[in-house]
Order: C-alpha cells, then structure tokens, then sequence
C-alpha cells in the first residue's frame, strides 16, 4: 500500500494526465509532479500495489493527520513524496525507519546534493578542495567551484594567480531554482571581480565554477548527460545508474564567446532550448549516444559509474554529521531512498565531469523519447526495490561471504568486524541485485573489483577522505563480493547480466 503525502496547497480540481482524467491529485505546479506521480503509481499497480493519495493543505496539516493516523498507517509499504522538500520531520522519518517503511525522499539530500550552495559547500568541504591536493581530486570527477560572498577571499586569490585565470570564462549559477534560470558565464578576470563585488552589495548567493574550455561536440553543439541514478543507501552509499538517460543538446551552434545572443550555444537544458526549437530535436537516449561513440561507448560510461560514485561516496560524512543529532545518533535513514539526476558533462578527451545534482528531476517533457526513458526508469525503480525476492536470501550472504574469505580465515572472523548495520547493508544489496538488470551498479564499484589499478585508487581515494578504518575494511569486503559477482556473471551466467558487467567485459 502506497501514500503519498503532499507538503503543498491542494488544487481542489480536475487535471488532464495524457487521455485520462484524475480526480483531487496534488499539484505543486502545473503538469510535472502529477506525470511523476501517475508514473510512480502505474508502476506500482503493475506490481500489485494498492496506490492511495493522501490530501494535506500544508505541513501542520500533514504532521497531525500523520500522528492521529500512525496505528492506521503501520500497514503502508512505502510512502512517497510529491513535495520537492520533506514531507515529514525528523522524529517522523525516525518513526517511518523503525518500522521497516520505505521513503522516497533521503532525508538532508536537499541540503547535500540538490542544492547548488550545498553541493559546492559539502564538495569543497569533503575534498579540502582548497589545497592543492584537494583541487585534484575534485577535478577529477567535477568542476572547482566556490560560493560568494562566503568564499569570496579565496576566489580572489584564484584569480590573481598568473597561471588560474581561464579565458574560456567562468560559470555563474545562483544557489538554487532550476531550468537555467540566472546562469551566465563571465569572460573576463575584471566581469568575475566586479560581477562578484555586485552580488556581494545585493545580498545573493551565487556558485561560481570554471567553463570547460574543450566540450567534446556532436555536430558542432555542446550538450550534456541526464543521467538517472537510484540510491538506496547513504551509510554507506550504495546507488544504481540506469542504463538510459537523456542527452540534452544546446540548440546553437558551439561559440567560445559568450553574450546575450550566443546564450543558447552554452545552456543546454531543455527549458532553455526549448523556447526555440522542439525538444525532440534536442535530445538523444543513451541508445543513441552509444551508437555514436561506437568502441569508445564502454570506456565513456565506466567513466561515468566512477565520476558519480567519487560524488556520492565523498558526500557519507555530510549525511552522517546531519543524521548523528536523530535519535541519539542511531538513524541512518536505512528504509530511505531517492532518485537523483546526475548532470554531467564530457571533454573532447571523454573525461566526464559532474555540473550539478537535481533531487527532483522534471519528467514532464513534450517529447515521446524522453517520456518513454523516464517511464522506463520509473518501471525498473519499482521492479529493483519491490520484485521478487529469494527466499534463501540470509544463505545466499553467508555463500558469497564465504567465497571470498582469504586463505586461513573462517566466516566467524567477518563477524567480529560485521555489525547489524553492515549485515543489513549487505542482505540489501544483494536482494537488490536480484533485480537490477537495467541498472549499473555505480557504488560498490564493479570496475574496481576487476581493476587493480582502480582499488588501488579507491583505497587511497577512502583514506584521503579520513574514512575510518572500518570503513575501508567494509569498502575492500564490497569490492571483493562485486569481483565475485562480475566473475560468476561472466562465466555462468552471461545473459543475465546487469548492464555494467557488459562494459567491463568490451574494457578487459
């Protein structure tokens, strides 16, 4: 049984989703989140779901109906929220936690990964992104980036540097909204410093990051990746890359200059480019993209996996601070999950770099292509968390904890180290990869297990983050269970593999 508890107004009428007609759905703006919800629930149904919409004038509302309710509502399965924020507060998603519910919101997302002053901050923070060693990492996987006013210092001193300063111009966003609205690009070391001075008079927050100066180009226009990304754990992360996304293109022709006019040669969002030209015509799936990068395609999206989980991987300790305050530090929003697009572009060398998180990706696009992705990702969300399970699924851990146990050890020496939450962890995980064929295993990295060179990164990557050394160890438990996994997959079962397993084996 699904509810779906809505933080915003209710429109009290009637609202057209394709050829049908639904009675009373919460609104919070004109067409995205009802097609987001008449995905969810067609998806549900399908699997035998009983879908309910719960009606709420506002957050009060939702919190007293909530706990008036809360023995009726101990037989609900999953909640999902139509708000873009939280529909409920801490001690509620406690209460949701202990009784095994799932949620589709990640509590504190917003504040880590939605939020463009958050990201930037959390990034900065986690990487140490103002040493030089720090800067590296976080090139490696994304733009350098600062907040003004609070970084301005910093970004001064950037600029001052003989070797810094970057004529291909820097990426003005401000700290939050959508659909490019206020993102410019500066061209000069004078428009960043006066434009900076400006909004620090005005009181506005802005991010500001580096213009990639060599975006690889497909018909002489820039575009960029919406990747789909399902997470269903933040401690530690674990998150799944669907296998189709979007490829959003610019609908100008590619300029190194930047003004008013050539603005539609740099955005690429669909908002933007859509106002002049039709959205099919701006977009691709990733079928496509693959088609055009031919042999290149493996090593583009392995890439990718390893862009994305550096990301959520360096964002654990931002969750764990929030959460050690709930509950006298015992929530770990475990029954959480959250469905994230992962913006990212590439450079003509195919080195992918994450732009920016949106924890609410719009699904509401006047394009059949498009339409079908989504739908497709929303289908396989539902068969991931909610298909068949086994039953035997405590022997299949204790089988694959077994199979990779190190020449003298024996299982009991896993369980000295193995905690509830790490056990619960690992039952998850592979109740989830039942179910994950049209998903790619992003974190734990199976790219990692099959590469040496790549574990090796990885654990100085973990270390360079000052992840305990349970952490680690946990870390180099996953990465041997994925290896076993790959191997087995490639060996036996090859047709049932999940989409990244493919790719390692076109990269080995």
């Amino acid at each position: 049984r699904i509810l779906h508890p809505n933080m915003e107004t209710v429109l009290r009428q009637e609202r057209f989703v394709g050829k049908q007609k639904y009675r009373g759905i919460a609104l919070r703006r004109r067409g995205d989140p009802a097609l987001n919800y008449m995905k969810r629930k067609q998806a549900l149904e399908e699997r035998g779901f009983l879908v309910s919409l719960l009606r709420f004038g506002g957050w009060n509302e939702c919190q007293t109906q909530f706990k008036k309710n809360a023995t009726r509502y101990r037989t609900v399965d999953v909640y999902l929220c139509l708000s873009k924020s939280y529909c409920f507060d801490e001690s509620l998603y406690v209460s949701i936690e202990k009784r095994g519910t799932r949620m589709d919101r990640i509590y504190g997302q917003l504040e880590v990964w939605s939020n463009k002053k958050g990201f930037c901050s959390y990034m900065r923070k986690a990487l140490k992104s103002w040493t030089p060693e720090g800067a590296t990492w976080m090139k490696k996987f994304t733009f350098e980036c600062w907040v003004v006013p609070h970084d301005n210092d910093e970004l001064t001193e950037k600029l001052n540097s003989d070797t810094y300063f970057d004529t291909s111009g820097w990426v003005f966003k401000p700290e939050s909204g959508g659909g490019g609205s206020g993102i410019y690009v500066a061209m000069d070391k004078a428009k960043v410093e006066n434009d900076i001075k400006w909004w620090k008079k005005r009181r506005q927050t802005y991010v500001i990051q580096p213009r990639l100066a060599n975006p690889l180009l497909i018909k002489n226009r820039k575009f960029d990746l919406r990747t789909h990304v399902l997470v269903t754990s933040v401690s530690p992360i674990r998150a799944y890359l669907h296998s189709n996304g979007i490829v959003r293109f610019a609908s100008g022709d590619f300029t190194k200059e930047y003004s008013k006019d050539t603005r539609n040669s740099f955005l690429t969002n669909l908002s933007v480019g859509g106002k002049t030209t039709k959205t099919e015509d701006l977009s691709w799936s990733f079928e496509e993209l693959r088609a055009y990068l031919k042999e290149d395609a493996a090593l583009v999206f392995s890439r990718i996996d390893e862009a994305i989980a550096k990301m959520l991987v360096a964002s654990e300790k931002a969750f764990s601070e929030r959460y050690s305050s709930i509950d006298s530090g015992n929530f770990k929003c475990r029954t959480c999950y959250q469905q994230i697009g992962v913006d990212i572009l590439l450079d003509e060398d195919l080195k992918p770099y994450i732009m920016e998180v949106n924890g609410n990706p719009m699904q509401n696009f006047k394009s059949e292509k498009i339409t079908q992705v989504c739908k497709e990702f929303q289908s396989d969300i539902s068969a991931l968390l909610y298909g068949d399970n086994s039953n035997s699924i405590n022997n299949d851990l204790i089988e694959a904890l077994e199979s990779v146990l190190s020449p003298g050890m024996d299982l009991d020496s896993y369980y000295d180290w193995l905690d509830s939450d790490s056990i619960e962890y690992l039952l998850m995980m592979l109740t989830e990869q039942m179910n994950m064929e049209s998903f790619r295993l992003v974190y734990p990295s199976s790219h990692a297990a099959y590469s040496k060179t790549k574990e090796i990164e990885w654990t100085t990557y973990l270390d360079y983050l000052q992840h305990a050394p349970e952490r680690i160890a946990f870390h180099k438990l996953l990465v041997n269970l994925q290896r076993e996994r790959v191997s087995k997959c490639l060996d036996f079962e090859g047709d049932r593999c999940s989409a990244e397993v493919y790719d390692i084996k076109l990269e080995t």
